[in-house]
């Protein structure tokens, strides 16, 4: 994990963003900085990569531990039958449909932050 200070060109005001990066920590930042300077699009200014540092690898964040919370399963006749479950640590939902399927996860829980356990 790396954290980059970067800064609008000609401005002082600098942010920083985090990432998961692989290889050489400052050319993957510079190379990231002029990926995203080569495909402006209207309205967005340059940057400039200020700083690179390493940050500590933090351990990798847990599977969810799926619970199946209906006794027997859900026969839609609109669509196709399914199972639902909650993570037993952080909650959320989702359904599986058939056999051998994977769970998906409910669509207020799609984004990328819930594919892994937040618990």
């Amino acid at each position: 994990m790396i954290e980059l200070e970067v800064k609008t060109v000609g401005s002082d005001a600098a942010w920083t963003e985090k990432y998961d990066c692989k290889g050489d920590p400052e050319r993957w930042a510079a190379d990231l900085v002029s990926r995203f300077n080569a495909v402006l699009r209207p309205g967005e200014q340059p940057r400039d990569l200020v700083a690179v540092r390493v940050l500590e690898d933090a351990p990798p964040a847990p599977d969810h531990t799926w619970r199946k919370e209906n006794l027997t399963t859900i026969i839609d006749k609109a669509g196709p039958s399914y199972d639902v479950y909650r993570c037993e640590r952080c909650g959320i939902t989702g359904k599986r449909f058939g056999v051998g399927e994977g769970i998906r996860r409910d669509p207020k829980y799609r984004a990328k932050k819930y594919e892994k356990c937040q618990a």
